[in-house]
């Protein structure tokens, strides 16, 4: 949970009830950077709202600018909060049961003055720039999870060298989302589902199929490829 976002939703007004919850479910689950992945049925669980009600509340709150959401594997959705942008009324039409807005407006800072919310931001920082919280990457859990689900259709991994860890330690900084055993366990079970990458296609005439390895998976350009649908069945 972020307390820099939840402190920073909670005043927000113009919207309704099941908008507002929605929001804070999100804040909720939320690091400092805006950044979560819950799922629909997830976010109606915490609010007791229909799937229907969480989709309209989730597009109205990205047309308010308080909300930005971006596609994982072209399946799943990972959303970034910017309470700061929030502007009811300019794309979306106010909540029907929304409470009038405030006739008095908060005092405008300074420009010298300090920040009091950070700005999330969905661009990766360098590694040696992160966050010193963020969480040590478990990179034999990775390697587990890649012989799980792959083997023995790719070859597995026997040997976690320095130079596999530290391509696998450079995917997991590169973002927030990437920060989690949910987050490769649907990366390789994509890979899963391609019949390029798991060697299923016939190759051309005495030259076998390509086969991706797992220092294939986690190179930097194909990691990026993957993660984009590239190779998607």
């Amino acid at each position: 949970m972020s307390t820099i976002l939840m402190t920073a939703c909670w005043p927000l007004q113009g919207m309704s009830p099941a908008q507002k919850s929605v929001l804070i479910s999100l804040a909720d689950n939320a690091n400092d950077d805006g950044v979560c992945w819950p799922s629909l049925a997830t976010i109606g669980v915490r609010t007791c709202l229909s799937e229907r009600a969480v989709r309209n509340a989730l597009r109205w709150l990205e047309e308010a600018n308080v909300l930005a959401s971006h596609q994982r594997f072209g399946r799943s959705t990972w959303y970034t909060l910017t309470p700061a942008a929030y502007a009811p009324g300019t794309k979306c039409p106010p909540a029907p049961d929304a409470p009038p807005p405030r006739q008095d407006m908060p005092p405008t800072p300074a420009p010298a003055a300090p920040r009091t919310v950070k700005e999330p931001s969905i661009e990766p920082s360098p590694a040696g720039n992160r966050d010193s919280r963020s969480p040590s990457c478990p990179v034999q859990d990775i390697v587990n999870l890649f012989n799980r689900l792959l083997t023995p259709q790719l070859p597995a991994v026997v040997l976690v060298s320095e130079s596999r860890k530290k391509q696998v330690r450079a995917r997991w900084v590169q973002s927030d989302v990437h920060q989690s055993l949910d987050f490769w366990t649907e990366y390789f079970a994509t890979v899963a589902e391609s019949d390029f990458l798991m060697g299923r296609l016939q190759g051309k005439p005495g030259i076998a199929p390509f086969r991706a390895t797992f220092d294939w998976l986690i190179n930097a350009g194909n990691f990026v490829k993957v993660v984009e649908g590239n190779y998607s069945a």
